[in-house]
């Protein structure tokens, strides 16, 4: 799968689990008071959400099973995969990092016409054939989308 996730000119980064970064899709949803990750992670449904992906065990972990904490309540899960929720505070990556099923419902909470925005980017770059070259190509990509 393509790695990179551009949308409207935005690149969403991904920490080394493969979590997308909320920050970016705020932004990249125009970037509205209303619409910051933090209340959306203050939402009872949202909370349920991820403790329900809590409950499933995570997301599950590739070659390697790492531990990483909850992003509050310093819960971990470790043998359990992946948390769903990741915060990193300071640095050239903060921002708070959700596994994709947490995407899809930050970018419904924010509208029907972002959420199927974001619907259609993951369907792309997941279906897309991916090239040896591919990831070179779609970062040359972005910049000039960013450039232009």
């Amino acid at each position: 799968m393509n790695n990179l996730m551009v949308i409207d000119g935005i690149e969403v980064r991904r920490d080394v689990h493969g979590r997308y970064c909320l920050n970016d899709l705020h932004r990249a949803a125009g970037g509205e008071q209303k619409y910051r990750p933090k209340y959306w992670l203050d939402n009872k449904q949202t909370r349920e959400l991820i403790e329900q992906l809590f409950t499933e065990g995570g997301i599950p972990s590739s070659e390697q099973n790492q531990s990483v904490s909850f992003f509050q309540g310093g819960r971990d899960t470790q043998n359990l995969g992946i948390a769903p929720v990741n915060t990193v505070r300071g640095g050239a990556e903060q921002g708070t990092y959700v596994c994709k099923e947490l995407v899809f419902a930050y970018a419904m909470w924010i509208s029907p016409s972002f959420h199927l925005k974001v619907i259609r980017t993951f369907d792309r770059i997941t279906s897309a054939p991916q090239t040896s070259s591919g990831m070179a190509a779609d970062k040359m990509q972005a910049g000039v989308i960013l450039l232009g």
